[in-house]
């Protein structure tokens, strides 16, 4: 057992007996965990589907054409690039419990002050703040996977907090909608906002790590930190951590494939509304329920997915990366996102757009679920999973940009949906061909890492 979780021997008093399976993850207090994480990419993706669903209004209050818009959906994403890698390391460094502290603060001040934009800088200004503080959401999260859900669990866990991305904007946008039709699109930021406040006051309240969470129950607290490798000292990440986990080409890996798939989903996230508003021709109520029932069925089919994902697999192929291949599977599934501009019957398009987010969603959650099998020091995974996601919202800024230049010029979204396809094949090959070997290095114990098990 010392040897798996690559601690110093112990002696036989301290070496006690592994501990038996404390239940699922459905039935143990872990699931509270489970469930902060999800609400945390909830809020985060309804403030950002906040902006998609109000574009209209804010275009027409301050007479702003798509091109300007793609630019203000984009904002965003541009200090959630620069900001991602620091969260990250300092999810590692200082741990998750300050870090979503901090971070969701400052996303909720700037979800607010959206809300009090005057013209087009002060708009940048509070799109930029909203990416500071939501840059640290899923490294932060991932970090979080990794010390409470054991191997076997990772999948589902990701699904779990991953499903928010979708049902934030499924269950939000008709919500914020009505607000935006009857309070105006400024209230509407505020409230949105305001939820993330109360996120925090409770995250800082209820969450520890395992070891020092007092609400979990001894036997599910022993089982956790035996299969997570909990019961060694916590360590801050390698000195020179983001350069070294660069060197390797299964990290740079990650990173594209996330680019590849991210761009399609942040390019439906910010303009799925205004498609359905001005090629669809449906009101802006409607649009909404066309929108939030698609990432509904995503949210919820994600769930089946990542469980599926770790049935499947052993825990020596999961430190393997066996992930990937259900990964490719669906990448080219998604694919499917060059159909959008043959089909005409407004009801299969919502059956196509919900498959293509079921799709797109459930590679982004294996990817995520991927890049942390692969990264064996358990100290790297939040520097690494910074580095990985970085990969799709580098991607995802250019996407609400070439996405409304596409339609300034042209009038239509058939290029933009092309574009997407292209990416997705490139995504499926970068995975097959660019994470096929763990992250791990030379000083790490060469025993383990040929065995295949924690270090």
């Amino acid at each position: 057992m010392t040897a798996r979780l690559g601690m110093p021997a112990a002696t036989p008093a301290e070496n006690p007996p592994k501990p038996v399976r404390t239940g699922s993850l459905w039935a143990g207090k872990r699931l509270y965990i489970a469930i902060f994480l999800f609400f945390n990419l909830f809020i985060n993706y309804m403030d950002r589907i906040n902006l998609s669903l109000a574009a209209p209004a804010i275009a027409k209050e301050f007479g702003w054409n798509p091109g300007t818009m793609g630019l203000i959906f984009s904002a965003f994403i541009w200090s959630y690039c620069f900001c991602i890698i620091p969260w990250g390391w300092m999810s590692d460094r200082i741990g998750t419990r300050m870090v979503n502290g901090f971070s969701i603060t400052i996303w909720s001040i700037g979800a607010m002050l959206t809300g009090a934009a005057t013209g087009l800088g002060t708009m940048l200004a509070a799109r930029l703040a909203l990416g500071v503080g939501e840059a640290a959401s899923v490294p932060a999260s991932a970090k979080v996977v990794r010390q409470w859900f054991p191997p076997g669990e990772r999948g589902l866990a990701t699904a779990i907090f991953n499903g928010g991305t979708f049902a934030g904007p499924a269950i939000s946008a008709p919500a914020i909608a009505w607000l935006v039709l009857h309070t105006g699109w400024r209230i509407s930021f505020v409230v949105a906002g305001a939820l993330g406040i109360v996120w925090v006051l409770l995250w800082m309240k209820i969450f520890r790590v395992p070891s020092e969470c007092s609400w979990l129950p001894h036997e599910e607290r022993a089982y956790i930190l035996a299969e997570t490798g909990g019961h060694a000292a916590v360590a801050p990440p390698p000195k020179g951590a983001v350069l070294r986990l660069l060197r390797k080409k299964t990290m740079w890996g990650l990173f594209l494939t996330e680019g590849c798939i991210a761009y399609t989903m942040l390019m439906f996230l910010f303009w799925l509304p205004s498609y359905l508003v001005h090629t669809r021709h449906m009101d802006l109520m409607k649009a909404s329920w066309f929108t939030g029932i698609p990432y509904l069925v995503a949210a919820v089919a994600g769930l089946f997915v990542g469980r599926f994902s770790d049935a499947r697999l052993t825990h020596a192929a999961v430190k393997q990366g066996k992930r990937r291949t259900l990964l490719i599977v669906f990448i080219l599934l998604s694919t499917s996102v060059l159909l959008t501009n043959a089909v005409r019957n407004e009801f299969l398009v919502l059956i196509l757009i919900s498959l293509l987010l079921t799709f797109i969603g459930t590679a982004v959650t294996l990817n995520i679920a991927l890049s942390s099998d692969l990264v064996w020091n358990p100290n790297m995974v939040g520097t690494a999973m910074g580095i990985a996601i970085l990969g799709g919202i580098s991607f995802g800024a250019v996407a609400p940009i070439v996405t409304g230049y596409i339609v300034k010029s042209t009038g239509s979204f058939d290029g933009a949906f092309y574009v997407a396809g292209g990416l997705l094949f490139v995504g499926a090959l970068i995975a097959f061909t660019m994470t096929r070997q763990p992250i791990h290095f030379a000083e790490e114990d060469p025993a383990s890492a040929s065995a295949g098990v924690d270090v």
